[in-house]
């Protein structure tokens, strides 16, 4: 929808809605793009008398429920107390395993805090239909109202429980009930019983951003106001244009949707209560038309046999066709260092001023003005971005008459991204200047150089390292002297060598004792070793299993044989 009013504003496309049980407030096109480009307002204003009405919305806030549909959700339900009107009853239920009120069901007073209200509800829980939507009828039971509605929307299961009986109780006070079931997770076959119980509609939705729409519908539907179905002839306006196709008369129609003209709108034929039939306006660079009975001949009676059918809808098409010359204009580019310079050359040379609009292939519109460089010359600047762009441009003349232009044109790349192919020329003249070799194939490029490749190395840094230290080696010189110096190693020297001297005496002392204590006192020293060594084998031997036992008389018996 966003790019249709954008087609018909910037580029003077033109667009018709006729009327039909799915356009207009009743398709849920109140407060979109589509609504904002026609030339009348979805919404009926100024009419005294209104039936009396009552809705409820019951709407799931279950977990599953949270991020993009319930946010979608809430901005249904806040777009549909706008179509309200003030005095109309409304209430909000928010449910997950219990009901919340969050709107009170009463005359609506205040509408932007009750929208809110609505908007401010989280999601959360589990889901639990049938204790919400019995609060929702024992609401609206007793209250003293024409119509009287419910909304039902959940995207999940509920346990089942005794719906009908519930239902069947309200139809009896006109309570019905419409359900939409959102995504694959709902209870599809038990909302679409509900809705058939309740004599309302069931939606299935799969796509979530459609969900505005339905409440706008169901809303409208439910105030029955805007559909007019009493049979008239409706009242041609002077002036318009449209008067030579009913020189004849003007045929009967059963029904339209109501609506209500924008002020800059025409307005060629009326009903009996000044509703617009058929309008027009120019919107932009484009023109758009409501026709809000239908062409199939349901709503609009006699028309579709009407001898000048044919011929009205040509003239409702036509009027909506762009309307230029062919090739007013000429548009050349040309690239100014960041920016790019359009030039738009009129067949004539006027100097009528000139409006354009340049939209890039992303719908991104750029802001440029064109200004008048000569007669008939203008140009326009746009930043230097590579891409697709759509030009249109509109020129008012004195006499009323218009020029419209429509063409696109493309920023391409940087040069520098522009291949060229290969540039043997300069290949030739890089290898005769360094004295290489082209490669033929990729292997070559790994193969071994004739020369090995040299590279100098600075030894700065390890001179640097070397007087560093030579400098300390002089500080300690200058610091102790070199005499000082060379007398500490001579007696370092002198010290090791009296160290070995004595203790070569202290091992000749030793040697001397043993000699004066005789060989008797020897062999007892040397009796009490062995026999200190025999009794600690003994105490070796006990500890030792048999197979080492055996294994250590093996290496005693071996050691005796080679000392013999």
């Amino acid at each position: 929808m966003q790019l249709i009013e954008q087609s018909v504003k910037e580029f003077g496309n033109g667009f018709v809605m006729t009327g039909g049980e799915n356009s207009f407030g009743l398709g849920g096109y109140f407060k979109t793009p589509i609504e904002k480009l026609l030339p009348v307002d979805m919404d009926v204003k100024g009419k005294k008398e209104m039936p009396s009405l009552g809705l409820v919305i019951v709407m799931d806030r279950s977990g599953s429920m949270s991020g993009n549909k319930l946010s979608l959700a809430k901005e249904a339900a806040a777009r549909s107390v706008e179509l309200l009107e003030e005095g109309d009853t409304f209430g909000f239920i928010a449910f997950d395993d219990r009901p919340w009120q969050i709107v009170e069901t009463e005359p609506l007073k205040d509408k932007e805090a009750a929208m809110d209200q609505i908007r401010s509800v989280a999601s959360g829980g589990g889901t639990e239909i049938y204790r919400s939507l019995e609060l929702a009828y024992e609401q609206l039971q007793d209250k003293k109202l024409q119509r009287k509605h419910i909304i039902l929307l959940t995207d999940g299961q509920s346990p089942r429980n005794d719906y009908e009986a519930l239902i069947e109780e309200g139809k009896e006070q006109n309570i019905t009930l419409s359900t939409v079931s959102i995504g694959n997770d709902a209870d599809k076959l038990l909302l679409e019983e509900l809705a058939q119980w309740g004599a309302g509609r069931y939606y299935d939705v799969v796509d979530s951003s459609v969900i505005p729409s339905i409440l706008s519908r169901e809303t409208v539907m439910a105030t029955k106001t805007y559909i007019e179905d009493n049979r008239f002839y409706p009242t041609i306006q002077q002036g318009t244009g449209w008067n030579s196709l009913f020189a004849d008369g003007v045929p009967q129609m059963n029904a339209y949707i109501a609506t209500t003209a924008k002020e800059r709108a025409k307005e060629p034929l009326i009903s009996g209560k000044e509703d617009p039939v058929l309008a027009e306006w120019q919107y932009g660079m484009g023109t758009t038309i409501a026709f809000t009975s239908d062409i199939m001949g349901k709503w609009s009676g006699n028309w579709p046999r009407w001898n000048q059918w044919g011929n009205f809808l040509n003239q409702m098409i036509t009027t909506t066709l762009p309307k230029y010359e062919s090739e007013p204009y000429t548009v050349t580019m040309d690239h100014s260092g960041d920016e790019t310079v359009l030039s738009i050359q009129a067949a004539t040379n006027n100097i009528h001023p000139l409006s354009a609009s340049i939209v890039s292939e992303k719908g991104d519109r750029i802001d440029s003005h064109p200004k008048l460089v000569a007669p008939g010359k203008y140009e326009m600047t746009v930043p230097n971005q590579s891409g697709l762009y759509f030009l249109s441009v509109q020129q008012d003349h004195e006499t009323g008459a218009s020029n419209l232009y429509q063409t696109g044109f493309t920023i391409p790349y940087s040069k520098e991204y522009v291949q060229q192919g290969l540039n043997q020329r300069y290949i030739d003249e890089l290898l005769a200047t360094s004295g290489g070799q082209e490669l033929k194939k990729e292997a070559s490029a790994f193969r071994d150089l004739k020369e090995m490749s040299q590279h100098k190395q600075s030894i700065s840094a390890w001179l640097l390292c070397a007087a560093f230290l030579l400098f300390f080696v002089e500080i300690i010189i200058r610091r102790f002297g070199w005499q000082r110096l060379c007398s500490f190693f001579t007696r370092k020297k002198q010290g090791i060598e009296r160290s070995k001297a004595e203790t070569t005496v202290k091992r000749l002392k030793q040697a001397k004792q043993t000699v004066e204590r005789g060989p008797n006192k020897s062999m007892q020293v040397e009796e009490q070793k062995q026999a200190t060594g025999k009794s600690q084998l003994k105490q070796m031997d006990k500890k030792l299993s048999p197979s080492e036992r055996e294994e250590r008389m093996k290496r005693l018996l071996e050691a005796k044989r080679r000392k013999h």
